[in-house]
């Protein structure tokens, strides 16, 4: 018994390390769960990223107007979404989901809706 407590303990302590410094990826468990938890119905979740990986980011997010920018927002509010597009319930690993700390690559707020919502610019009119 003592020597399952023991290695119990170096085994929480290995993990622990592990997570702190950064070494144990944890962004992929963190996306899923939402998507159980928050968005989804479903846990096909390969056929959900393969889907995902056919979508096109729309060309144009930069040639948003003000007037198409205050629609969307309003259009977010309006179906209970959070500044992103996301439920109101989600939490981003880093405080935000147009960071990517793997990466180091950032998007614009209004070209991760364009991705996340691709039929945006038609539900506002």
């Amino acid at each position: 018994m003592a020597l399952f407590i023991k290695i119990s303990r170096i085994v929480c302590v290995l993990v622990f390390t592990l997570f702190i410094t950064g070494c144990a990826k944890l962004e992929w468990l963190d996306k899923k769960a939402g998507e159980v938890f928050f968005n989804s119905s479903s846990t096909d979740w390969a056929a959900k990223d393969k889907e995902n990986q056919n979508e096109t980011a729309p060309a144009d997010f930069k040639g948003l107007t003000k007037e198409h920018k205050e629609k969307i927002d309003k259009w977010l509010e309006e179906n209970n979404l959070n500044r992103y597009g996301d439920s109101m319930d989600i939490f981003y690993t880093g405080g935000t989901p147009l960071f990517n700390e793997a990466t180091g690559e950032s998007k614009e707020r209004f070209e991760y809706i364009m991705e996340k919502i691709p039929d945006i610019l038609e539900k506002i009119r």
